[in-house]
């Protein structure tokens, strides 16, 4: 029996949620793989990490436009769609959005999960396990349920629409559990969501949030950064906290500011700290990794770090006063690896283009 609780919207910034990653979102990656039927609108708009639109009298067709996955009617059973994650990972809670489906929403829906890393995903052998048991869906509104307990890790999720119906959006909030493998003397991305890094603590998100300095790829413009508020207090600074992916050792640090190109921050700083936990406690001690250092617009800005030879869980990343940024990096080994020669050539890590890790 799972058990879980529907919370409000405006509460999940004080539930277990609120440090969680949207791993059903398009820009880590997650595709769908497989749909019983979207006659009306794709399954797809489900995963678009932009919230959806309302576009009253505009019509295709097969009628109404809507910014979901809806399906047609008199289903005697119900639909569903397969979800590829782009990370593997673990499970706090749902958004299961109905916004604009005001008497054609789905009128329930449940959760399943699949660990299948490799092979066919529909194939009879493969066991889906119940996260999210059957809910109710009111129309136009966001439906948030916080499982008392984390879900084991899946790499596939089953979204069922009982019977049949639309949802506008389908928010999975977990954390990124990735397949490691045995060489740890590869320099890998520590600060990349899809090493398990995760943003535990964000200053401002005025427009965007902190964790988007950890996705893949460098994005289409600003609406996949981190920008925060304009400041007016002298003095006035900007952080995000990171949580590094594995515990390492930091070689070369790249901060991204594609796109902010009048809304860059004057200057940025770099701290790193080893501390047991998600959130560093107020009394850590941080070591400085980069002094406060001016960057400019709409490029990527390389500096090679000190005390390689230490061990850290947690970097900080502060903006001065304010401004925006694309993505950061932290290129090193986890815990245990060699210390290559240094300094290190920028890796070969990241491409433009996402690609599933598994």
């Amino acid at each position: 029996m799972v058990d879980y609780k529907r919370i409000e919207f405006e509460d999940i910034s004080k539930s277990s949620l609120a440090t969680c990653t949207d791993l059903a979102s398009a820009s880590t990656g997650t595709e769908i793989v497989h749909v019983t039927n979207e006659f009306f609108a794709p399954a797809t708009n489900m995963i678009n990490p932009a919230p959806p639109i309302h576009c009253p009298g505009r019509f295709v067709d097969t009628g109404a436009w809507m910014d979901g996955w809806e399906t047609k009617r008199h289903n005697p059973k119900y639909d569903w769609a397969v979800i590829k994650l782009g990370f593997p990972g673990s499970f706090r809670g749902f958004d299961i959005d109905t916004h604009y489906f005001t008497g054609n929403q789905a009128p329930a829906a449940s959760v399943e999960g699949a660990f299948v890393p490799e092979g066919d995903v529909l194939a009879d052998s493969v066991q889906w396990t119940e996260i999210l048991p059957k809910v109710e869906l009111p129309p136009t509104c966001h439906n948030v349920f916080e499982l008392a307990q984390e879900s084991g890790v899946y790499t596939h999720l089953r979204l069922n629409n009982i019977p049949d119906g639309g949802i506008a959006r389908f928010r999975a909030y977990g954390n990124v559990k990735p397949i490691w493998g045995d060489n740890k003397d590869e320099i890998i991305d520590l600060a990349f969501l899809g090493n398990g890094a995760k943003a535990v603590e964000c200053s401002n998100s005025h427009y965007t949030p902190g964790s988007n300095l950890l996705l893949p790829g460098r994005g289409s413009n600003m609406g996949d950064g981190w920008e925060t508020k304009r400041s007016r207090t002298p003095g006035h600074v900007d952080y995000v906290t990171i949580r590094l992916g594995a515990a390492g050792h930091v070689f070369k640090a790249e901060i991204d500011t594609s796109h902010y190109c009048g809304n860059y921050p004057a200057q940025i700083k770099l701290q790193a700290t080893n501390v047991d936990g998600d959130v560093p406690p107020a009394d850590a001690q941080w070591t400085e990794l980069v002094a406060p250092v001016a960057v400019g617009p709409h490029d990527i800005f390389y500096f090679d770090l000190p005390h390689s030879d230490k061990v850290f869980t947690h970097v900080k990343y502060t903006l001065i006063p304010d401004g925006g940024s694309k993505r950061v990096r932290l290129y090193g080994v986890r815990e245990g690896g060699v210390i290559p020669k240094l300094p290190i050539e920028r890796p070969n890590i990241h491409t433009l283009d996402i690609k599933n890790s598994y």
